[in-house]
């Protein structure tokens, strides 16, 4: 098995990090204004290491998750809930306000994302189960991928997921009964 490197957005999310695990290796992206050169540094990484994606759940956070995996494919994804997130005043999201125990869970519960496609979901069947395009879409949806471990998603970004992380139809039916 290959060590781990956990990349994280900023200093605050390291510090965090370490205090958990000293030991692991840590590395961030420095904002969501992402040099090519960290991820040149990344993709060198990738070809010795395991990466994992464990990014705030948030619309940057989102964005670096997005640069990074199609950058350097074969990485692994970590996801906070924004509920777990939140800092003590509200307004603030970010796993640097994160509790151990959740951190702890969010990184025992990785996804792997695969460069195929091997799921029968599409969006007709996400139609017909309720996840999009419907009155309460949006809860059933959240609630699915809070299960899953799927991070915050809309529409477009469940379906993207649960095709990447080759999640079936018959997983999901499960999940929602």
């Amino acid at each position: 098995m290959k060590p781990q490197v956990i990349v994280v957005e900023g200093s605050h999310d390291l510090n965090k990090i370490r205090s958990i695990y000293p030991d692991i290796l840590v590395m961030t992206t420095q904002g969501s204004a992402i040099e090519t050169e960290v991820l040149e540094q990344l993709k060198n990484l990738s070809k010795t290491h395991e990466i994992i994606l464990f990014l705030d759940p948030d619309h940057a956070g989102e964005r670096i998750r997005r640069i990074i995996s199609t950058y350097i494919g074969n990485v692994k994804h970590a996801f906070l809930s924004r509920e777990d997130s939140f800092s003590k005043n509200q307004k603030k999201v970010g796993i640097e306000h994160a509790s151990q125990n959740a951190i702890k869970k969010a990184l025992s519960e990785l996804r792997v994302e695969y460069d195929y496609i091997k799921s029968d979901v599409d969006f007709a069947f996400l139609y017909e189960m309720g996840l999009i395009g419907q009155k309460h879409s949006q809860q059933k949806r959240n609630d699915l991928a809070k299960a899953l471990n799927l991070g915050h998603v809309n529409g477009k970004t469940l379906l993207y997921r649960i095709q990447r992380f080759q999640i079936t139809r018959q997983q999901i039916i499960e999940v929602l009964k």
